[in-house]
């Protein structure tokens, strides 16, 4: 995880909007080494939860796999990653693993934004990239069982497998989880009217037992920057070289 240089998101305060000055850099190629990482100590909901990051990627070739986040415990598994520039999804019970659906996500100039909810009670997930709902193959949904997300003594990865050592090659900011609620994405972004661009905009709910907000934002330390700063004290212990961000 690096220094980033690049541009400030930004949008108008009036319509609610966030101004994003920090980012993290995931180095995929750095021995798989750089993530975060932490373990609850109480479950939460292992069914229903929603994950939304804006996401820059630091490689458009290769095979894969990036993971953005997982979990595992035993023979269960949860992941959502990058591979072949497409987004693939890890349910287990159930070992649903592949392709959600045939998008190619290659460029490495822009940032995006990906709002990801699963909602095992009723056997689906959903995406939105920029505010727009894919269409994801049904195939890929997950069974209603319980997963090993929000679940006491099970560790939660950001930037790697939970598992081995495959990690994430790029950037992640305003990196949001909600346990046991589906939030729209439109709590955390919005389309300007004037640029008809999809813009961040400042999350004003509640996170659950094991959700969390990091912001990056803690420069006191190399350490800090997996601090939670939603209110609910969720920090991620930070492994691997790393770089203070501001942007």
């Amino acid at each position: 995880m690096g220094k980033f240089t690049g541009h400030t998101i930004t949008s108008d305060s009036a319509l609610g909007a966030a101004k994003i000055l920090r980012s993290l850099r995931f180095d995929g190629n750095d021995s798989n080494t750089q993530h975060l990482v932490r373990t609850p100590s109480s479950t939460g909901n292992q069914k229903i939860w929603t994950f939304s990051a804006w996401i820059k990627r630091g490689t458009g070739t290769g095979s894969g796999p990036d993971y953005i986040y997982a979990a595992h415990d035993g023979s269960d598994y949860f992941a959502l990653y990058f591979r072949y520039n497409e987004i693939y999804s890890y349910l287990s019970p159930g070992n649903n693993y592949g392709q959600v659906n045939a998008r190619k996500l290659r460029d490495t100039t822009s940032w995006f934004h990906l709002v990801h909810q699963v909602d095992a009670t009723n056997t689906v997930q959903k995406i939105w990239i920029n505010g727009v709902e894919e269409s994801l193959s049904s195939s890929r949904n997950p069974g209603n069982s319980d997963y090993p997300m929000n679940q006491s003594g099970v560790p939660l990865v950001i930037g790697k497998a939970s598992w081995k050592g495959n990690g994430f090659n790029g950037y992640l900011a305003e990196t949001h989880l909600i346990d046991g609620s589906l939030i729209a994405p439109t709590e955390f972004g919005f389309t300007d009217p004037v640029t008809n661009i999809w813009m961040p905009k400042r999350y004003e709910g509640t996170y659950g037992t094991n959700g969390f907000y990091l912001d990056f934002s803690d420069n006191s330390s190399t350490t800090a920057l997996g601090r939670d700063v939603s209110g609910n004290g969720n920090h991620f212990a930070v492994n691997g070289m790393l770089s203070l961000i501001h942007i």
